[in-house]
């Protein structure tokens, strides 16, 4: 395995990835990337409980998984027992809001910045199980003392006009996706517990971008995934729930350890229920170990997200006055982590949908440009995400700018 000493950041970090030589990767925060070393380790396991399914999964499995668990519980300083492998992020929220603790009637903050999947998932509580939301709306850039004034004035106000009925739940970002932008969570989740409001964290883009010490934030519920930028294979997060929670909570698929322990508030099945969601491959949540040892071996924590962290705001500089334009970034200059915003100078001429749009400028980047971006309208204006990982360098964001500013002429283009 190599070492930061032999193998710089940037270009040469390539070569540890199954990455086409001449694609120009600046979309981490989709999809990640698992490195090379990975892979074969994965197949193990894959090849393993195939030569013995009965051993493997009905014994070995659990042990290892427990194991893997311990490295992951380390990391954001919290106890094994606290956290449960799911598949991803939207799993791991569908298992929270959907388990029942939520009465018809409840109210459900959530902010306007969260990621699509989540903010339908809460339309899905207000159409099945009569649940009101609450939205708060966010328009950045914004400080963090303005986004906690924003979600107080807004609690305070729905106290004062129903006061007989609860905000039961608070969905908020660690990351948000788009706009991509560090969000407030530890200080919200203090806010939101001034009024009996359970937190439910969406991490998704957290572990391996920031550092995390989950006891100290001590939110209510909590999930991320490893997969996008803590390098383990796709298909791998987790759920943290203090045990003071754990029996409000059920995976979405129920298994044989279910059990309603609402009344009694002691959990003696949530490891039991998250730890077999069925017959699946588990040979994803088996590599968080080797995925650990790989952030380890080229630096480890500080020096990934370091590097990350001051190439965006280098990166989205670039390219901000390569367009004429600027990053989305606050006075604090508190937004920005590895992944960053820029304006496109880009108005519409052909009026086209916000969908065709979206759809044009990816196509072109991946079949025309070789390159990726997720582009978004935000308070009216166009912006792209751009992600900055180890195997970035500036020239990735020089190559960057010059095409999607041949993109933009394509889309003015009124021949195209």
């Amino acid at each position: 395995m190599t070492n930061s000493k032999t193998t710089p950041f940037g270009k040469a970090m390539r070569s540890h990835f199954y990455l086409e030589d001449n694609y120009v990767p600046l979309n981490h925060g989709s999809f990640g990337v698992c490195p090379r070393s990975l892979h074969s380790l994965m197949r193990h396991y894959q090849e393993e409980s195939e030569k013995h399914p009965d051993r493997f999964l009905k014994r070995q499995v659990f042990k290892d998984l427990y194991k893997n668990r311990e490295r992951l519980a380390a990391l954001v300083h919290a106890h094994p027992q606290e956290l449960a492998f799911v598949v991803n992020a939207s799993y791991g929220i569908n298992s929270v809001v959907r388990s029942g603790f939520m009465q018809p009637g409840d109210k459900l903050l959530f902010f306007t910045t969260a990621y699509n999947a989540v903010e339908r998932t809460m339309t899905f509580l207000q159409d099945a199980h009569k649940v009101k939301l609450v939205p708060v709306e966010l328009n950045y850039p914004l400080l963090d003392q303005e986004i906690l004034d924003l979600a107080k004035e807004t609690i305070e106000q729905e106290l004062a006009k129903d006061p007989d009925v609860p905000i039961r739940l608070a969905v908020f970002d660690a990351i948000s996706s788009v706009p991509a932008a560090r969000f407030p969570f530890e200080a919200m989740i203090k806010l939101v517990r001034e009024y009996d409001i359970y937190s439910l964290v969406d991490g998704a883009h957290a572990i391996g971008q920031i550092p995390l010490d989950l006891h100290k934030a001590d939110p209510d519920f909590f999930v991320s995934n490893c997969h996008k930028w803590g390098y383990a294979p796709r298909g791998c997060a987790f759920l943290y729930v203090p045990k003071r929670n754990q029996a409000l909570v059920h995976p979405s698929v129920i298994n044989y350890a279910y059990k309603d322990e609402r009344s009694s508030g002691i959990s003696t099945s949530f490891e039991e229920e998250f730890a077999w969601p069925g017959t699946v491959d588990f040979s994803t949540y088996l590599c968080i170990n080797a995925a650990f040892d790989f952030r380890e071996s080229i630096g480890g924590e500080e020096a990934i997200q370091k590097y990350c962290n001051d190439l965006a705001r280098q990166g989205g500089q670039l390219v901000a006055e390569a367009l004429g334009t600027e990053v989305l970034e606050n006075q604090d200059k508190t937004l920005t982590v590895a992944m960053t915003n820029i304006r496109l100078p880009f108005l519409n001429k052909r009026a086209r949908s916000d969908g065709e749009i979206i759809n044009i400028i990816v196509d072109k980047c991946i079949y025309e440009h070789n390159t990726m971006c997720s582009p978004y309208k935000h308070n009216g204006q166009w912006f792209v995400r751009l992600s900055a990982q180890v195997y970035n360098d500036l020239d990735d964001f020089r190559y960057f700018a010059d095409e999607i500013q041949k993109v933009l002429r394509e889309l003015e283009d009124k021949n195209e």
